[in-house]
């Protein structure tokens, strides 16, 4: 299942996704071998090119090291701050 992201969104969101990852001194190679995934699409995430699908962000999460929520929540907190979101 997609996340169906705005470009702002995913390109924030993609930021903050290699920020974690060089944080932890993880390649993009040794992060989608972690997660199960090619290191093309950890790429495409990075630039926000491509929508994460729930599996592989909660995979991320905990290879991160994330263990309770508010650290995720924090996450996408920050990730997220200077996108408005509409809902009709």
């Amino acid at each position: 299942m997609s996340c169906l992201l705005s470009e702002k969104l995913r390109k924030n969101l993609g930021n903050a996704i290699r920020r974690l990852r060089l944080s932890r001194n993880l390649t993009q190679e040794e992060l989608s071998e972690k997660i199960g995934v090619s290191r093309e699409w950890i790429s495409r995430i990075e630039c926000g090119k491509s929508n994460p699908n729930w599996y592989d962000l909660i995979n991320f999460m905990r290879i991160i090291g994330f263990k309770t929520m508010d650290e995720v929540y924090s996450f996408f907190k920050e990730a997220t701050s200077d996108v408005s979101v509409h809902t009709d």
